[in-house]
């Protein structure tokens, strides 16, 4: 008795192949429960404001990951670097 999945026009035996590191960093980055500002926080490096004159941003992505309610304060992360700075606005 064969148990093996076959294609029912080809005939062909079906397989699949184990997952590479780019399809698990894929589904983690699709899946995953998004990170809470407190946990970014605690697990990220804050790399100051962007209101100083020597402020710089970094290249790379960034997202904004909190605002207050009356948009005058944000912070922004990097995923990538695990980096994260806040802004204030008028």
């Amino acid at each position: 008795m064969n148990n093996t999945a076959s294609n029912d026009i080809t005939g062909d035996g079906i397989k699949t192949k184990a997952s590479s590191q780019a399809y698990r960093d894929g589904y983690d980055k699709a899946f995953s429960k998004p990170m809470d500002a407190a946990a970014i926080k605690s697990k990220y490096e804050c790399i100051g404001s962007a209101n100083s004159s020597a402020f710089k941003r970094p290249l790379g992505h960034w997202v904004r990951f909190n605002m207050n309610s009356r948009g005058t304060y944000e912070l922004w992360c990097n995923h990538e670097t695990r980096q994260y700075y806040n802004n204030y606005c008028d």
